[in-house]
């Protein structure tokens, strides 16, 4: 999917006209129909309002154009598995088990290293 079709998907399943979603992003309605209709993308802050209002990431708004793996134990991530900061802000970089609130979950390798081959022999 396109950029354009996920955020009419987005703003029309939370139930947002494309006024009430430009006064939650703080663009104009005709931003949202340039969106919308393939014209334009949000730029990068719009997009980081965007990830936290509709609950998804940066990359899913843009169509997934890559696939996210976890830097620190290798899983692939997705929405659900994706690490936030803690302002609610998606963190791209980890998934939720390594990386949460702003915080690594693990002290030292070791500990990854034991959590992994648990994971890894189920």
């Amino acid at each position: 999917m396109e950029t354009k079709d996920i955020i009419l998907e987005l703003r029309t399943k939370k139930g947002l006209s494309q006024e009430e979603l430009a006064e939650k992003v703080f663009v104009t309605r005709q931003a949202v129909s340039r969106w919308e209709n393939g014209e334009t993308v949000p730029n990068t802050e719009t997009l980081k309002l965007l990830s936290k209002l509709f609950d998804v990431s940066i990359n899913t708004l843009l169509g997934s154009p890559r696939q996210l793996i976890c830097q620190c134990c290798g899983m692939p991530l997705e929405d659900s598995s994706i690490s936030r900061e803690k302002d609610g802000i998606f963190n791209e970089e980890y998934c939720k088990w390594c990386y949460a609130d702003g915080e690594y979950m693990y002290h030292n390798m070791d500990e990854l290293i034991e959590v992994c081959v648990k994971n890894m022999a189920n």
